[in-house]
């Protein structure tokens, strides 16, 4: 005697299915991860010619330019901005404070962000911040010499020059 095995019903096949599909999409993620961690980004560079200009920048006259990525829909990165201008416009030399507008895709109208800018407001037409330069998370801080060379970057809440001062 043969014996066949039972036919499969439809909530099987609708689980094989689901399971096929979900490790499609799993496969589909790590491989867009994989690609996103071998991907070269260039090291950031703050080059004025890059953005637009939304504020107008003081001369930098020595000083470092401190630029804080901002998404204008963002409380915490704002948040961030305000402090960082507080904080630093009570140094004796305090650095020139910029606001770089990313993630928007029309030009946004001249913000008022609520700090002093000597560094000026930029917009990131081009999205230089997150596709040359690799960068994903608000609120991050550049330092940028003089020159435009990279000093540190950090994270919202951090002092740039101060990594183990917490605002």
């Amino acid at each position: 005697m043969i014996v066949h095995p039972p036919a499969r019903t439809g909530l099987e096949r609708l689980n094989g299915l689901a399971l096929v599909l979900a490790l499609g999409v799993l496969a589909a993620l790590g491989l867009a991860w994989w690609r996103d961690r071998t991907r070269h980004f260039e090291t950031p560079r703050w080059v004025d010619s890059r953005f637009v200009q939304l504020l107008p920048a003081e001369p930098l006259a020595g000083r470092e330019r401190w630029v804080v990525a901002v998404h204008l829909g963002c409380p915490h990165c704002l948040a961030h901005l305000r402090a960082l201008g507080a904080r630093a416009a009570a140094r004796a030399h305090p650095p020139a404070l910029a606001a770089l507008v990313v993630d928007e895709s029309v030009r946004p109208p001249a913000p008022h962000l609520g700090a002093t800018l000597a560094g000026g407001a930029w917009w990131d037409r081009d999205q230089v911040w997150r596709e040359a330069w690799g960068r994903r998370v608000y609120g991050e801080t550049f330092r940028f010499d003089p020159a435009g060379r990279l000093l540190s970057a950090t994270p919202a809440g951090v002092v740039p020059d101060s990594a183990s001062l917490r605002m």
